[in-house]
C-alpha cells in the first residue's frame, strides 16, 4: 500500500494530545496493557469516549493521506495524424449520378463518417472552386468541424473553376506545423485544373519534398454526368455547350494519378457513393500511425474505507457521550434525593 499524501501521517504526533484525558489520569500504563484494562475495567468505562475519539482521528489521518492499492498497469496508444481534407465546390458537382441527391452532397455524408472514424486525429478542411477557402484549421474539435462541413454549398465560393493547385498549396500552409508522426492531404474532386495561381504539380513537388502524402479521390461516371442549373424561368435545365451540345463532366484522371505519385499517396476512381464510401474508408486503413505508447500504473483509492471507519467512531463518541450524560443526570437525581 501507498499514501498520496503521506505527509498527513505526521499527524498521529499529535494523539498523545488526543488521548491525554485518559493518560493523565494513571502515571503510566503497564507493558501488559490488555491484562490492565481486564483488571481495571473502570479505566474503559470512564475512557471510552476519548479513546473512540482516538481512534477517529487515527482513521481520518489515515483518510486524509490518502491509501492507495498497488493497482494495475495500462498502455495508452494515441494515433498521429494531421490531414487536411479537400473538397470541390465548383458547379460541376451538381452533376446527379451520385445518390441521393449530387455529387457534393454524397462526398459531405461520406466525408462526414470519414472524419467521425478518425477521432483523435487532427483534421482540417479545405474547400475550393476558382479559388481556395480554408473552412476549418487542423482541429480535434469534431462538433465544430462537422458543422462547418455541414454548412458547405455551391455558394460557399462565388468564383466557379477548380483550383487544385491552390487547394494543396492552401492545405499545405495548414500542415506546416511538424508535431504528428504522418501528415497527409486528401482532395476529391470531379474536374481538372484550370483556375488559381498555383500549377497542381508543382504543389505536389513542395509535399513531396515536406514528406507529405497527397490522396487524390476522382469522383464521377467515366462518361461524365450533365449538370443541372436553374433556366431564366426558375425551372430545372442542364448545362450546354455553346453549339448546343449537352455538357458533360469529365475528371481529369491521369493529372490527379500524378499528384499523388509524386507525393508518394495513392489515387482512388469513385464512380458511386459506394465506390466513394470504399475510397475513404481503404484511406482510413492506410493512415493507421501509433506515435507514442504509454504504460502507466492506474491506482486505486482506499480513502473511503478509513473514513467510513472515521465516521463510525465519532458515531461511537457521540453515542458514549450521550450515555455518559443520561448517567451523571441520574446520579444527580439520586444526591438530590438522598439530601
Amino acid at each position: 500500500m501507498t499514501f498520496e499524501t503521506p505527509l498527513f501521517l505526521l499527524l498521529f504526533l499529535l494523539l498523545p494530545w488526543v488521548l491525554k484525558p485518559a493518560l493523565s489520569s494513571r502515571k503510566g500504563l503497564p507493558l501488559n496493557t490488555l491484562a490492565f484494562l481486564a483488571e481495571n475495567e473502570g479505566f474503559l468505562a470512564r475512557h471510552s469516549s476519548t479513546l473512540s475519539r482516538a481512534l477517529a482521528a487515527s482513521f481520518l489521518i489515515l483518510a486524509l493521506a490518502g491509501p492507495q492499492s498497488p493497482g494495475r498497469w495500462i498502455e495508452e496508444k494515441m494515433l498521429g495524424i494531421d490531414m487536411m481534407l479537400a473538397i470541390d465546390l465548383s458547379g460541376s458537382m451538381r452533376a446527379e449520378d451520385f445518390q441521393p441527391q449530387n455529387r457534393l452532397e454524397a462526398a459531405k455524408k461520406v466525408l462526414h463518417e470519414f472524419i467521425v472514424r478518425n477521432e483523435g486525429h487532427r483534421i482540417g478542411l479545405v474547400a475550393f472552386a476558382g479559388k481556395s477557402l480554408t473552412v476549418s484549421p487542423l482541429t480535434t474539435d469534431l462538433p465544430m468541424l462537422l458543422e462547418a462541413l455541414d454548412n458547405l454549398s455551391f455558394g460557399s465560393i462565388k468564383e466557379d473553376g477548380t483550383a487544385i493547385g491552390d487547394a494543396i498549396a492552401n492545405s499545405l500552409y495548414r500542415l506546416e506545423e511538424k508535431g504528428a508522426k504522418s501528415r497527409v492531404i486528401v482532395l476529391l474532386t470531379d474536374g481538372q485544373n484550370n483556375a488559381g495561381m498555383i500549377q497542381p504539380e508543382a504543389a505536389a513537388q513542395i509535399a513531396q519534398s515536406r514528406s507529405i502524402k497527397i490522396y487524390t479521390v476522382a469522383v464521377g461516371r467515366p462518361g461524365g454526368a450533365p449538370v443541372p442549373i436553374n433556366n431564366s424561368f426558375g425551372l430545372k435545365s442542364y448545362l450546354r455547350t455553346p453549339d448546343g451540345q449537352l455538357y458533360l463532366t469529365k475528371v481529369d484522371e491521369e493529372g490527379l494519378k500524378r499528384l499523388s505519385s509524386i507525393a508518394n499517396g495513392a489515387f482512388f476512381r469513385a464512380t458511386d457513393t459506394r465506390g466513394l464510401e470504399q475510397a475513404y474508408r481503404r484511406i482510413s486503413r492506410m493512415e493507421r500511425s501509433v506515435i507514442s505508447a504509454s504504460r502507466h500504473r492506474v491506482k486505486e483509492d482506499l480513502s473511503f474505507f478509513p473514513l467510513l471507519l472515521a465516521l463510525l467512531a465519532l458515531a461511537a463518541t457521540w453515542a458514549l457521550s450521550l450515555g455518559r450524560l443520561e448517567v451523571l443526570q441520574v446520579n444527580r437525581i439520586k444526591e438530590e434525593k438522598n439530601v
